[in-house]
């Protein structure tokens, strides 16, 4: 299954064409340098402006609109991909032949994404004022939830030393300190920005001709005159002493992160195998990390790992009792070395391998998801195919995994240190 790709008013849209789906997906990302100057004004735009339209000027006329779409839903978006940021919205919708038409629902999404961004509620010629002070307070508490998370502050601290200096390791929602001096005014400014300097890209999947779809873009949109920014991400090997950091808070559990960097990206020859390697080591129930450091020596409360080939990292996390730190570090760092090693059993290979194919064939159950797939591949020039990687995944050796490897090294680690004594059940 590979996308259409055609040009529209200077973007590029993406189509899948499918009728597997009861569902239909429209989405609109612009994909911009991940840098503090801008970060927590992006995040903070779109959130303004999904709270209402010209024609739909609250929340709860927008939501009436929608429901009146058959419950189409709408939502901001606000990732990191490599040293990148994207941002923009996506459409959940009933699918074309459900509600009849050519086209189903598909020109009203459309027609209401465009107005989100060219006709949002105003005051005069500014962003409602209410609105920004309004997800300014929304941003203050996601800001404040990130940090009473133990387990996501500890990883974005490994992540801030493992990538020091880096876009990467700036926070795609910023500082609390910095929300205060956002106005409408700036918010209106950012909007300005970002539609005379920027283009989007546009990704369907559904039944609708893809040149039907280009065509109801250009009626929507006006041409984009921005520039397209190129893609970019630091990835490299590890280099030098591992760094490490450690803070206390008022916790029962310690949370411990490790961070490792790869010159292995998704455009490598060895990105299947070091999926297949993440898999093994710590990335489901029947990884290492999981049964030989939670289950058999019962060490920690949790131990996984994830990998990010965009950036080329990957992280192991665990949570412990503060005095099991030191040797749960130590059990998790010499499952890894067994690992490189070559000790890898059949039973752990195949469980693997079971669980990465599982995961590919589960893309073909949400268009969200499949859309998702394509979007980051298109932004660094890989053209796999779900079909292709997953069969790629499929033939991958353990002397592959051991070689991916040889790839990564360790480049940081931080420790959030519980100071309670008495249990509260924290994650």
């Amino acid at each position: 299954m590979q996308p259409t790709v055609l040009p529209v008013g200077g973007a590029t849209l993406f189509c899948i064409s499918t009728d597997r789906f009861k569902s239909e997906y429209f989405s609109l990302r612009f994909t911009l340098p991940l840098c503090a100057k801008t970060a927590q004004q992006n995040a903070l735009l779109t959130a303004v402006l999904g709270r209402g339209t010209e024609r739909y000027p609250t929340k709860l006329a927008l939501n009436r609109h929608l429901d009146e779409l058959y419950s189409t839903a709408i939502s901001t978006r606000n990732q990191r991909i490599g040293d990148m940021q994207s941002i923009g919205f996506s459409a959940d919708f009933l699918g074309a032949r459900y509600v009849g038409g050519e086209s189903g629902l598909l020109p009203e999404v459309i027609s209401t994404i465009a107005e989100l961004l060219y006709r949002p509620a105003r005051e005069g010629e500014l962003l409602r004022s209410d609105y920004v002070e309004s997800e300014k307070n929304n941003l203050r508490d996601a800001i404040r939830a990130s940090i009473n998370n133990p387990r996501s502050y500890a990883l974005a601290k490994c992540r801030k030393l493992l990538c020091g200096g880096e876009p990467f390791a700036l926070s795609l929602i910023g500082e609390e300190e910095t929300v205060s001096d956002i106005t409408a005014a700036t918010m209106t400014a950012r909007l300005r920005a970002l539609l005379r300097d920027a283009t989007p890209t546009f990704f369907y999947v559904g039944s609708t001709a893809p040149t039907r779809v280009a065509a109801l873009i250009t009626e929507y949109f006006p041409p984009f005159v921005g520039t397209s920014v190129p893609y970019t991400a630091i990835v490299k090997k590890g280099t030098g002493a591992p760094l490490s950091g450690e803070e206390e808070m008022p916790l029962c559990q310690g949370k411990l992160s490790i961070g490792f960097r790869t010159d292995v990206s998704l455009n490598h020859r060895l990105a299947p195998a070091m999926l297949m390697l993440n898999e093994i080591y710590g990335g489901s129930p029947a990884s290492k990390l999981f049964l030989n450091v939670r289950e058999r020596r019962s060490l920690c409360y949790h131990c996984s790992s994830s990998v990010d080939l965009y950036k080329g990292v990957l992280f192991a996390n665990a949570g412990m009792t503060p005095e099991n730190r030191g040797i749960t570090e130590e059990a998790m760092l010499e499952e890894f070395a067994a690992l490189a090693a070559g000790k890898i059993t059949d039973t752990e290979f195949e469980a693997a391998q079971r669980s990465l194919d599982h995961s590919y064939r589960q893309i073909f159950d949400n268009p969200a998801v499949l859309s998702d797939f394509y979007a980051g591949r298109a932004l660094i020039g890989n053209t796999d195919t779900v079909e292709s990687f997953r069969a790629a995944v499929g033939a991958v050796t353990k002397e592959d995994v051991i070689e991916a490897a040889e790839h990564i090294r360790k480049g940081a680690t931080f420790f959030l240190k519980g100071t309670l004594d008495k249990e509260e059940g924290e994650e």
